[in-house]
């Protein structure tokens, strides 16, 4: 039986100001997946993540989730939402536990035995109820994720998580997130411009570009597509290994790069090149496939434009 998407957006669209900002967007985000939004500042992911949690209108198009419709059906829609748009809000100078227990104040049904399963869920439990000026931003990121968490919603909604965040907290993040989808099936949607960061967190993708939606695939189609993959040979003499390479697979593309031979080539011509060179004369110390990253696949796929 075919997994029922947590979020589905339907060809939405949003005008302001007779400037069309979102252009007929639609994705879905599925039950223990984190969805990574990537796109460069002012691409439309806020403004989409803003008509999802009901910020802002649809212009056209319908978002629903769990089966609620985000404009006719709020409160149940929203009911099922966890989501911090943009920086946690917290009172600085009350404690992270007494910050939790004003936030459950405003949702039924949530007591002090959820309040501490959150604390244990982000790794709060040591500094809960220390004051909150005291905390890092890694720290003031897991209490806004906590008290997303606090009643039990089904999607979670982060815009930039790790903004402002050192190495070792964006890796604190990013495994609790991570932790969080795969362990409590969790539908996690994430946005960020950090490249590096989304391919590490995420097993789906989706890049908007001026507000259209240019793909979506899982990181390792992202990355691995296609057939023709470049791979480096650390060959001697380097020189006579290009010339074979070019004489017996002139219709591969072979060029000298960082004292290897590179050559773009199938996985089942790598037997064959290695023969050849071997015949040849050419000794081989190494044959490795040269790893494509997301910041080289969105340089494609957005026309070589930068985040």
């Amino acid at each position: 039986m075919k997994t029922v998407a947590v979020l589905s957006v339907q060809r939405v669209s949003k005008v302001i100001k007779n400037k069309r900002i979102i252009d007929d967007v639609s994705f879905e985000v599925f039950p223990g997946e984190v969805f990574g939004f990537l796109g460069p500042n002012g691409a439309g992911k806020t403004t989409t993540i803003r008509m999802i949690v009901g910020l802002i209108s649809i212009t056209e198009g319908d978002i629903y989730i769990k089966g609620n419709h985000i404009s006719k059906e709020f409160e149940k829609a929203i009911a099922h939402t966890g989501a911090i748009v943009e920086n946690p809000e917290m009172y600085s100078y009350l404690s992270g536990l007494e910050n939790l227990r004003q936030y459950a104040r405003m949702v039924d049904g949530v007591g002090e035995t959820r309040i501490n399963e959150v604390v244990e869920l982000v790794g709060l439990k040591d500094r809960i109820k220390e004051k909150v000026k005291t905390y890092s931003l890694g720290m003031r990121q897991r209490l806004g994720i906590a008290q997303a968490l606090l009643h039990s919603p089904s999607l979670l909604i982060l815009d930039e998580p790790t903004n402002g965040l050192d190495p070792a907290g964006i890796r604190e993040i990013r495994e609790y997130l991570r932790h969080l989808a795969h362990k409590e099936g969790l539908a996690i949607l994430v946005s960020s411009h950090l490249l590096s960061e989304m391919e590490l967190m995420c097993d789906r993708i989706g890049i908007i570009q001026g507000g259209k939606m240019i793909d979506i695939k899982t990181i390792s189609d992202f990355v691995n597509e296609e057939e023709l993959q470049p791979y480096l040979i650390d060959a001697k003499p380097i020189e006579k290994a290009l010339t074979v390479l070019k004489e017996s697979f002139s219709q591969l593309t072979s060029k000298i790069e960082n004292e290897h031979v590179q050559i773009t080539a199938t996985r089942e011509d790598i037997p064959l090149i290695t023969r050849e060179l071997v015949q040849n004369g050419v000794q081989i110390y190494l044959i490795v496939r040269k790893t494509t990253t997301l910041e080289d696949k969105f340089l494609q796929v957005t026309g070589g434009q930068k985040l």
